[in-house]
């Protein structure tokens, strides 16, 4: 078993447990946790499907422009070529995992998000966080849509 990395991406801590090299490409699976305040930017996926599974807390989910709220024990697949957006807006925390399929999202995650410092308070994205994430994102198949 590799390394299991934690990134910082759009507010949420992302703990890589599997990447697509240990699963010959055919998944990631990421355990994630939400201080309580998170907002990923409204896009679209070309190459790969997200399923996650609230394990504690509740997530909002955004799909084609509907909301949904998704409570510990449920789950919810977001295909590709959907617009979505996963938001923590509850003010507790949340904590969820999330298969990517097939795998390369832990690609963009590297390039896009950042690698969690040890003593780092996880808050809010800075500007820099935003550029960066704006920059990968292209490069991964996945399309920024305004209104974030």
């Amino acid at each position: 078993m590799a390394e299991q990395k934690e990134f910082v991406l759009a507010g949420v801590v992302m703990k890589q447990q599997l990447s697509g090299e240990e699963t010959n490409g055919t998944f990631s699976l990421f355990e994630n946790r939400s201080g309580g305040q998170s907002k990923t930017p409204i896009h679209v996926h070309a190459n790969d499907d997200e399923t996650l599974f609230i394990i504690e807390g509740e997530m909002q989910a955004v799909i084609s422009g509907k909301e949904q709220t998704i409570q510990a024990g449920e789950s919810i697949f977001l295909p590709r070529g959907i617009p979505h957006q996963l938001m923590n807006t509850s003010g507790s925390p949340s904590h969820y995992m999330l298969l990517c399929t097939p795998s390369g999202f832990e690609g963009f995650l590297a390039e896009g998000g950042h690698v969690k410092s040890p003593n780092e308070v996880v808050g809010p994205p800075t500007p820099e966080d935003i550029e960066r994430l704006k920059a990968a994102a292209p490069k991964f198949g996945i399309t920024l849509l305004p209104a974030w």
